[in-house]
């Protein structure tokens, strides 16, 4: 049974946990799954029908990263933060480090270049 974001939306607000800041969800007949932070999922202007969703904390998503492309990404102290670096290949070729906060919306920025670049 496909869900309404209005559904989704219900559901978030009566289950969601304080440590939960993303939402996985996936539309019927579609392979592709979508991660978005849960406050940019509910702000979006977009309708579509969900088969399903789960809510994540910074654990599971970062599973969640990890599992699209283990080889590209670590998580380091630097300066006594959390930082996640991303090695990737420009287009001459030659290999780049960008560092990101370890945080939701760092996470977000990763999950966003990967998935639609």
């Amino acid at each position: 049974m496909n869900l309404t974001k209005d559904e989704v939306i219900e559901q978030i607000d009566s289950r969601r946990r304080d440590e939960e800041c993303f939402i996985r969800s996936w539309e019927a007949g579609h392979s592709f799954v979508d991660i978005d932070l849960i406050d940019r999922f509910v702000a979006a202007d977009k309708e579509r029908a969900i088969e399903g969703f789960e809510l994540l904390d910074m654990e599971q998503t970062w599973q969640a990263l990890i599992d699209l492309d283990p080889d590209k990404l670590s998580r380091v102290k630097r300066n006594g933060e959390e930082v996640i670096e991303w090695q990737w290949l420009d287009s001459q070729g030659k290999e780049r480090t960008t560092v990101y906060p370890f945080t939701p919306e760092g996470i977000m920025t990763i999950i966003d270049e990967e998935l639609f670049s």
